[in-house]
């Protein structure tokens, strides 16, 4: 046979696939070894006999093998090789549980770190897509290694079936959710609870549970957190000094990579209190932390980052933080009363001492730094929080709850109406005062009792093993994991979460259930075919979903991005057809997102109102033009249909439909109809905003204005005051229901009433433009002793507020002309021209009045 010749004398296993993973090794020793490098000499082996493999020459790649086999046999570490007398059997198995280790250090890293400034929310989207994608095919590795290996690997116990729990505790509500694409794939900062976090969180647990249980892998676990955590601390303090890595959609005061800055200084907690446990009970030779240079690093970046933890507490300054900081260092000394033998280094718990003095007075009563750069953040009340999660167990089923991810939905149809008398009115919050109160109503009894379950399980097991261990290595391993796990679970009840706290939770607890699963059995293809076929059955089912999940991901990714573009050329004031061609595009790639189709259906509609003005009056369009407007209505309407379509409960969706139909009553009588249903919609989805009453206030009015029978137009009008005698009623200081009001009286022929109300809503909001030329409006209407000079006053106060204000000038003008100073009537009437070029009707009424024609009867408006 030819030495350029492949061999026939190969086993079939051995194909050139095989050879390329010690190149991979080679290139990325780290993430496949699990931090230990192979000898020159070993890899100088194993690529030598890769490449005679690659080039078909037998005899000496089998040289090659042995040569390596006997060195190997001298290094325990080294047994990625076998080799007998019948074949070559490349442990292949190895490098793949191997690289899934790598997939999760990797991202157990970067999760914390993930910050893609393509989209309008940079983080929790980034995160969830880094956290499904890495999970899934970590799982397809290790799935794949037992195939190669032709044998099931699996740690026994009743710790691996628990986080079916988790996924359970929001899938099962996710099946009634009020907005099911909310609940199963998350969006508006909703990614952390929604059934694909869920599923990722179950599958990471399942994979640290059964692929990291020995110590030099948790060793390296603890070094890649410690070194993620510093890095999140190094990038917020360059936040602070104005400096972001991330570009100018980052450069905020309070930005961090984690989250909010409670979210942040949360984070900090745990972490510190987790790494505070491996350094207490550290002893050379028996610890949870490195030898040598790299444990004295360790120590030092440890103590640096309790250090950064105490600076963020004092530039926060809330009473739940220090509450949740000191109940963590606290938690440290329960384990010390209880296993004091454990803990040789008994100076050590000065430190956590130290930290506890120290933060007793800011908790009662001294003041932390109070920058004022730091953002105020705001959340709900416990009160709040528990009356929303009562009335809307009471709503929905009080067993699943409204679906993960709808608690915007239940803060807008069950909020206090005492919000009203604050700053944060028109605020709507998308949690609760806590974790555990955004879950209440949103996944309802049975998703809190499968949670609290999922935790108890893990709670006890943990605790049996960290009080009452067979031997110190258990303890140790429990004590470390189990601290940091209680610290989540106490601010669950304490703070609102997010996807990085959520992914956390999720690490600490595969590192408990590690510890708490059986000796790891094996069973071989050969003896159990059922197990062949159950495992190749769930690596094809992984790998499909792979490959769906990346298409979908890629689009979702894309669409977010189309619409984050186009949200920045709006906000840059660019062309508004480049933005409605970004929002299709977006809609294009995901068609389930609610929030693209509102803002097309927004955007399309104000290409109408630039098409109109283009052309001066609907009269005024061409038959391609007038083509052009009819299409562009239609695609309006229909956008926002589809929006309503998609999440009938979202009362921002028919908020905008109700506009995009009120705005269209001029060129449809019928829209009237449709206009006013969609904003009764929204009243009844947040029933306690004076904004929504008074928005269904003004479509009665505008319905009523173009009204052909009197007492159809009396009975609208009738109704628009009692829509907007509600708002007054919700909020009474709300400005905009008493302007509505005002010129609702002034429509029922109520001018004295309208005056009064436009009046008292000019004092209390002097600078408003629209109340002042209203109000001027008002007087010119009404006509009586002395209105035409209150008139004038009016329209020069809007005029001073707003000097491009064309119908002011124009008013004022008409005021100017009946007092007979045609010089001053044509200025302003030059002025509107100057703001109006080209405007036909400006330039008629220019040229009477040079040419000394005077008209007594007030314009109509040009805008």
């Amino acid at each position: 046979m030819a030495a350029n010749q492949p061999s026939n004398h190969l086993h079939p296993r051995s194909n050139y696939t095989y050879s390329f993973f010690p190149i991979l090794w080679r290139a990325f020793p780290f993430f496949f070894s699990g931090g230990q490098c192979w000898p020159e000499w070993s890899a100088h082996a194993w690529l030598r006999c890769s490449t005679q493999l690659l080039k078909g020459t037998t005899e000496e790649a089998h040289s090659a093998t042995h040569n390596f086999r006997a060195k190997s046999a001298r290094t325990p570490h080294v047994r990625f090789l076998r080799y007998n007398d019948s074949r070559m059997t490349y442990g292949l198995s190895d490098h793949l549980r191997a690289a899934a280790r790598g997939l999760m250090y990797a991202l157990v890293f970067f999760l914390p770190l993930t910050v893609l400034p393509l989209t309008l929310e940079p983080l929790e989207i980034s995160k969830q897509t880094l956290l499904s994608l890495a999970t899934l095919c970590a799982a397809l590795l290790w799935l794949a290694s037992m195939l190669t290996e032709k044998k099931i690997r699996f740690a026994r116990g009743w710790v691996s079936v628990i986080p079916s729990l988790y996924v359970a505790a929001f899938a099962i509500p996710a099946l009634s959710s009020v907005a099911p694409y909310l609940s199963f794939v998350g969006a508006h900062r909703q990614e952390y609870t929604s059934v694909l976090t869920a599923v990722s969180v179950g599958v990471l647990i399942i994979l640290i549970s059964q692929t990291f249980r020995e110590r030099k892998s948790h060793k390296l676990m603890h070094a890649t957190l410690l070194l993620s955590t510093a890095v999140a601390i190094a990038l917020a303090l360059l936040a602070l000094f104005g400096i972001s890595i991330f570009g100018s959609a980052t450069s905020s005061f309070s930005f961090n990579s984690v989250g909010t800055l409670t979210s942040f200084a949360t984070f900090l907690i745990v972490m510190t209190s987790f790494f505070l446990a491996s350094f207490l009970c550290h002893h050379p030779g028996d610890s949870m932390l490195h030898e040598g240079a790299w444990g004295r690093a360790q120590r030092g970046v440890i103590f640096l980052v309790a250090l950064c933890t105490f600076f963020f507490l004092l530039l926060l300054d809330q009473d739940v933080l220090w509450l949740l900081f000191i109940l963590s260092l606290l938690s440290l000394f329960v384990f010390v009363f209880f296993r004091a033998q454990d803990f040789p280094h008994r100076a050590r718990l000065l430190i956590p001492l130290i930290l506890i003095l120290a933060a007793l007075p800011f908790w009662f009563w001294l003041r932390g730094l109070n920058l004022p750069q730091v953002p105020l953040e705001v959340t709900l009340n416990t009160d709040s929080s528990l009356t929303i999660a009562q009335k809307t167990l009471q709503a929905y089923s009080s067993t699943v709850g409204s679906g993960p991810g709808t608690y915007l939905y239940d803060f807008s149809r069950f909020r206090d109406v005492r919000l009203n008398e604050t700053d944060f009115w028109d605020t709507r919050f998308d949690r609760a005062s806590s974790h555990a109160l955004t879950l209440v109503p949103t996944i309802g009894v049975l998703g809190i009792t499968l949670l609290s379950l999922f935790v108890l399980f893990l709670l006890v097991g943990a605790i049996q093993q960290a009080l009452r261990p067979r031997s110190r290595a258990q303890w140790l391993e429990s004590f470390v994991h189990v601290t940091p796990w209680l610290v989540l679970v106490m601010s669950a009840l304490l703070i609102p979460w997010n996807m990085t706290l959520t992914a956390l939770f999720a690490i600490f607890s595969g590192l408990l259930a590690s510890q708490l699963t059986s000796r790891e059995t094996s069973r071989s293809f050969d003896r159990s075919p059922a197990s062949a076929l159950l495992c190749s059955f769930l690596f094809l089912c992984a790998a499909f979903v792979l490959l769906v999940g990346v298409f979908m991901t890629t689009q979702r990714y894309a669409a977010e991005v189309a619409f984050t573009q186009a949200v920045e050329t709006d906000r840059a004031d660019g062309s508004l057809q480049d933005v409605v061609a970004l929002l299709d595009r977006a809609v294009m790639l995901n068609r389930f997102h609610d929030t693209y189709s509102r803002n097309l259906s927004e955007a399309l509609l104000l290409r109408v109102q630039e098409e109109l003005t283009r052309a001066g009056s609907v009269q005024g369009l061409s038959p391609e033009g007038a083509q052009y407007v009819q299409a562009l209505v239609a695609a309006s309407v229909n956008a926002a249909t589809q929006a309503t379509t998609l999440s009938p409960n979202n009362v921002l969706n028919w908020l905008t439909r109700g506009s995009v139909y009120r705005e269209l009553i001029p060129l449809m009588g019928e829209a009237s109809e449709f206009a006013v249903a969609s904003y009764a919609r929204a009243t009844e989805l947040e029933s306690v905003n004076p904004s929504n009453w008074t928005q269904l206030g003004k479509t009665y009015l505008t319905t009523a204005q173009a009204a052909q029978e009197q007492e159809s137009r009396a009975a609208l009008l009738e109704q628009a005051q009692a829509a907007l005698a509600r708002a007054i009623e919700l909020k009474p200081n709300y400005a905009p229901a008493h302007f509505e009001l005002a010129l609702t009286y002034a429509a029922a022929g109520r001018l004295d009433d309208a005056i009064a109300k436009m009046e008292s809503v000019a004092l209390y909001n002097p600078l408003d433009v629209g109340v002042a030329f209203q109000l001027g409006a008002l007087y010119v209407q009404r006509g009586g002793e002395g209105d035409r000079a209150k008139a004038q006053a009016a329209f020069e106060r809007a005029i001073e507020l707003s000097p491009e204000y064309s119908n002011a000038h124009w008013f004022l003008a008409s005021i100017y002309e009946g007092e007979g100073d045609l010089a001053a009537a044509v200025r302003e009437v030059e002025t509107v021209l100057r703001l109006n070029p080209g405007n036909v009707l400006v330039e008629a009424r220019l040229e009477k009045l040079l040419a000394g024609q005077v008209s007594q009867e007030m314009p109509v408006t040009i805008e």
